[in-house]
Protein backbone atom coordinates (compact mmCIF):
# COMPACT_ATOMS: atom_id res chain seq x y z
CA UNK A 1 0.00 0.00 0.00
CA UNK A 2 1.09 3.63 -1.45
CA UNK A 3 0.91 6.00 2.18
CA UNK A 4 -0.27 9.77 0.97
CA UNK A 5 3.14 11.53 1.34
CA UNK A 6 4.73 8.69 -1.35
CA UNK A 7 1.80 9.23 -3.42
CA UNK A 8 1.71 13.06 -3.66
CA UNK A 9 5.45 12.95 -4.12
CA UNK A 10 4.51 10.33 -6.92
CA UNK A 11 2.41 12.46 -8.80
CA UNK A 12 4.48 15.81 -8.44
CA UNK A 13 7.31 14.45 -10.26
CA UNK A 14 5.17 12.12 -12.43
CA UNK A 15 4.06 15.75 -13.39
CA UNK A 16 7.69 17.49 -13.65
CA UNK A 17 8.66 14.89 -15.98
CA UNK A 18 5.90 15.35 -18.52
CA UNK A 19 6.72 19.37 -18.61
CA UNK A 20 10.53 18.35 -18.89
CA UNK A 21 12.54 17.46 -22.59
CA UNK A 22 15.81 17.69 -20.49
CA UNK A 23 17.17 14.07 -20.68
CA UNK A 24 19.53 14.63 -18.07
CA UNK A 25 15.89 15.63 -15.35
CA UNK A 26 13.99 12.76 -16.55
CA UNK A 27 17.03 10.31 -16.01
CA UNK A 28 17.41 12.29 -12.24
CA UNK A 29 13.33 11.89 -12.03
CA UNK A 30 13.36 8.15 -12.89
CA UNK A 31 15.62 7.50 -9.90
CA UNK A 32 13.56 9.61 -7.97
CA UNK A 33 10.43 7.69 -8.59
CA UNK A 34 12.51 4.46 -8.19
CA UNK A 35 13.60 5.46 -4.66
CA UNK A 36 10.25 6.40 -3.72
CA UNK A 37 8.75 3.20 -5.02
CA UNK A 38 11.56 1.30 -2.78
CA UNK A 39 10.26 2.26 0.42
CA UNK A 40 5.86 3.02 -0.71
CA UNK A 41 4.88 2.79 2.95
CA UNK A 42 6.67 5.36 4.68
CA UNK A 43 4.06 8.07 5.83
CA UNK A 44 7.33 10.03 8.34
CA UNK A 45 7.70 12.78 5.63
CA UNK A 46 5.39 14.96 3.67
CA UNK A 47 5.51 14.55 -0.16
CA UNK A 48 7.42 18.02 -0.89
CA UNK A 49 10.40 17.08 1.26
CA UNK A 50 10.24 13.49 0.04
CA UNK A 51 10.12 14.79 -3.55
CA UNK A 52 13.15 16.98 -2.54
CA UNK A 53 15.11 14.67 -1.06
CA UNK A 54 15.22 12.22 -3.49
CA UNK A 55 15.80 14.33 -6.36
CA UNK A 56 18.57 14.99 -4.06
CA UNK A 57 19.83 11.05 -3.49
CA UNK A 58 18.82 10.89 -7.80
CA UNK A 59 21.36 13.33 -8.18
CA UNK A 60 23.90 12.21 -6.18
CA UNK A 61 23.66 9.06 -7.91
CA UNK A 62 23.93 10.43 -11.54
CA UNK A 63 27.23 12.39 -10.65
CA UNK A 64 28.72 9.06 -9.28
CA UNK A 65 27.90 7.65 -12.32
CA UNK A 66 29.95 10.45 -14.34
CA UNK A 67 33.17 10.13 -12.16
CA UNK A 68 32.59 6.08 -13.21
CA UNK A 69 32.09 6.70 -16.71
CA UNK A 70 33.15 10.44 -17.46
CA UNK A 71 31.58 12.08 -20.75
CA UNK A 72 33.50 13.43 -23.37
CA UNK A 73 33.28 15.45 -26.06
CA UNK A 74 33.82 13.94 -29.41
CA UNK A 75 34.45 17.00 -31.55
CA UNK A 76 33.12 17.94 -35.12
CA UNK A 77 35.77 15.34 -37.26
CA UNK A 78 33.49 12.97 -34.85
CA UNK A 79 29.89 13.55 -35.40
CA UNK A 80 27.84 11.45 -36.79
CA UNK A 81 24.92 12.96 -38.56
CA UNK A 82 22.93 10.20 -39.22
CA UNK A 83 22.36 9.27 -43.29
CA UNK A 84 19.31 9.12 -44.88
CA UNK A 85 18.31 5.07 -45.05
CA UNK A 86 16.61 5.37 -49.13
CA UNK A 87 15.07 1.68 -48.98
CA UNK A 88 12.94 3.00 -46.32
CA UNK A 89 10.23 4.32 -48.57
CA UNK A 90 10.44 1.19 -50.63
CA UNK A 91 10.13 -1.05 -47.25
CA UNK A 92 6.99 1.59 -46.31
CA UNK A 93 5.02 1.00 -49.80
CA UNK A 94 5.64 -2.95 -49.50
CA UNK A 95 4.22 -2.71 -46.50
CA UNK A 96 1.70 -0.85 -47.35
CA UNK A 97 0.47 -2.93 -50.30
CA UNK A 98 0.70 -5.98 -48.49
CA UNK A 99 -2.16 -4.62 -45.64
CA UNK A 100 -4.08 -2.59 -48.35
CA UNK A 101 -7.21 -4.14 -48.08
CA UNK A 102 -8.61 -2.42 -51.71
CA UNK A 103 -6.20 -3.62 -54.00
CA UNK A 104 -6.97 -7.07 -55.57
CA UNK A 105 -4.36 -9.68 -55.36
CA UNK A 106 -3.46 -9.48 -58.82
CA UNK A 107 -2.76 -5.97 -58.85
CA UNK A 108 -0.65 -6.78 -55.31
CA UNK A 109 0.90 -9.39 -57.67
CA UNK A 110 1.99 -6.77 -60.25
CA UNK A 111 3.04 -4.01 -57.54
CA UNK A 112 4.99 -5.52 -55.35
CA UNK A 113 7.11 -6.96 -58.16
CA UNK A 114 7.80 -3.33 -59.92
CA UNK A 115 8.34 -2.34 -56.10
CA UNK A 116 10.85 -4.85 -56.16
CA UNK A 117 12.27 -3.84 -59.05
CA UNK A 118 10.79 -5.52 -61.97
CA UNK A 119 9.73 -3.93 -65.25
CA UNK A 120 6.72 -4.63 -67.85
CA UNK A 121 9.23 -7.23 -70.02
CA UNK A 122 9.68 -9.62 -67.19
CA UNK A 123 6.41 -9.37 -65.74
CA UNK A 124 4.93 -9.98 -69.63
CA UNK A 125 7.41 -12.82 -69.84
CA UNK A 126 6.72 -14.24 -66.40
CA UNK A 127 2.50 -13.87 -66.91
CA UNK A 128 2.93 -15.16 -70.57
CA UNK A 129 1.38 -11.91 -71.58
CA UNK A 130 2.27 -9.28 -74.57
CA UNK A 131 4.64 -6.26 -73.19
CA UNK A 132 1.63 -3.74 -74.10
CA UNK A 133 -0.65 -5.71 -72.09
CA UNK A 134 1.50 -6.02 -69.43
CA UNK A 135 1.97 -2.51 -69.36
CA UNK A 136 -1.73 -1.66 -69.31
CA UNK A 137 -1.99 -3.77 -66.10
CA UNK A 138 1.14 -1.44 -64.64
CA UNK A 139 -0.51 1.50 -65.45
CA UNK A 140 -4.26 0.26 -63.79
CA UNK A 141 -2.72 -1.38 -60.76
CA UNK A 142 -0.61 2.33 -60.43
CA UNK A 143 -3.43 4.51 -61.07
CA UNK A 144 -5.84 2.40 -58.53
CA UNK A 145 -2.77 2.18 -55.54
CA UNK A 146 -2.36 6.03 -56.00
CA UNK A 147 -5.82 6.67 -55.59
CA UNK A 148 -6.03 4.51 -52.38
CA UNK A 149 -2.80 5.92 -51.12
CA UNK A 150 -4.19 9.35 -51.50
CA UNK A 151 -7.60 8.51 -49.72
CA UNK A 152 -5.42 6.95 -47.10
CA UNK A 153 -3.26 9.55 -46.50
CA UNK A 154 -6.63 12.24 -46.42
CA UNK A 155 -8.16 9.87 -43.94
CA UNK A 156 -4.84 10.11 -41.57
Amino acid sequence: MISHPVEGAIFALQKRALATCDTYQLDRIDRALDELLRNPSDASTPAPFRVRSAMGHAYEALERRKTIAPSISLGEEHADHGAMDHGYPVVEIVEWLRAEPGISHAQRVVLQALAHGDDAETLADRQGLPVPRAREQISRARRHARQLWAASAGAA
